[in-house]
């Protein structure tokens, strides 16, 4: 089966979003660019650089996602499916009724996070599962699921907002450092966790 990882941008000082939410920041690099990558799924497009034009390709490699409620509500579910086309599993604690039902594009998982991770990783096969949203990879690390940690660097200080690695539990977590890709506008980070 496929690996964990969590992929997300993030500003020097650890932060994901600033307190409301918002990722403009830690996300420009998306739009600072010559050249366009669309999303496999819908009509989102990003311009970036080249160099971190194939960062983001490698990325869509995933097999499946795992998110939390807050992050899918956040997103107004994707305008109703997910932006990679791949199965999406969505760990919270009651099922949205107009999310109800067989033809639903998102599995729904209220039994906890190592339930929704099993369930992707069985969906993804050999492809990598991406976890989204700062709680889950918390949880994720916690119960020492993760396999990755990609950041993306974002040159700015946010000084408050949401921390992706705000509650650890059993910390130290020892990382290795697989690689590092400087790009005009961010820097791409990519660790393993040592398990």
């Amino acid at each position: 089966m496929g690996k964990v990882i969590v992929e997300m941008s993030i500003s020097l000082d650890g932060f994901i979003a600033r307190p409301d939410g918002r990722t403009d920041e830690v996300h420009a690099w998306y739009n600072m660019g010559d050249v366009e990558v669309k999303m496999p799924n819908n009509d989102l497009t990003f311009k970036v650089d080249p160099v971190s034009a194939e960062i983001v390709k490698e990325s869509f490699q995933l097999g499946a996602n795992v998110t939390g409620r807050h992050t899918f509500d956040d997103a107004e579910a994707w305008g109703g499916d997910d932006p990679m086309g791949i199965p999406s599993f969505i760990v919270t604690h009651e099922v949205p009724k107009e999310w109800t039902g067989k033809d639903s594009p998102f599995t729904f998982v209220t039994d906890g996070v190592a339930s929704a991770v099993a369930q992707a990783k069985k969906a993804a096969g050999d492809k990598p599962v991406g976890v989204a949203g700062a709680d889950i990879a918390q949880q994720c690390i916690q119960l020492g699921l993760l396999d990755e940690i990609q950041l993306h660097l974002a040159p700015v200080l946010l000084g408050e907002g949401i921390r992706l690695f705000d509650d650890l539990g059993k910390a130290p977590i020892e990382l290795e450092q697989i690689k590092v890709v400087k790009a005009p506008h961010v820097t791409h980070l990519f660790f393993r966790v040592i398990k």
